[in-house]
């Protein structure tokens, strides 16, 4: 009987670190497919910042360029409208990394927090100055 109780704690244990490892895990950032993202590309230095503002976050390394931009939803879009008032949903918000090479947009990557929410309407936010 104290082997089952045993076998089950450690099972539940396994699970919980499981759980724990795979909630801990980041995802991987997206790389491509929004108007705004796309429209940085072969942007010099000075247009990026014309357009976009100061990064919160500006690293040189020999040629290359990271700029990082970062954006929370707005208060009231984490307010879900219900039949009886509302109620709040996740908060979440979006890191905006432009590298440049040579002084031109080479990538741009976005970085959703928290990962499971669809924030790229954050990010876009940032670079809605810089359509063409």
């Amino acid at each position: 009987m104290q082997t089952a109780y045993v076998r089950l704690y450690i099972g539940l244990l396994n699970i919980l670190l499981t759980g724990f490892v795979l909630g801990c895990q980041t995802s991987p950032p997206v790389t491509e497919g929004y108007p705004h993202q796309q429209a940085l590309q072969a942007k010099t230095l000075q247009e990026v910042l014309a357009c976009a503002g100061n990064p919160l976050q500006k690293r040189e390394d020999g040629p290359v360029i990271m700029l990082r931009y970062y954006r929370e939803a707005p208060l009231l879009e984490e307010s879900m409208v219900s039949s009886k008032g509302s109620r709040p949903t996740v908060h979440h918000g979006c890191w905006a990394t432009v590298i440049l090479k040579d002084q031109r947009v080479d990538r741009v990557r976005y970085h959703f927090v928290p990962s499971s929410v669809d924030a790229s309407n954050d990010c876009e936010e940032i670079f809605a100055n810089c359509q063409e």
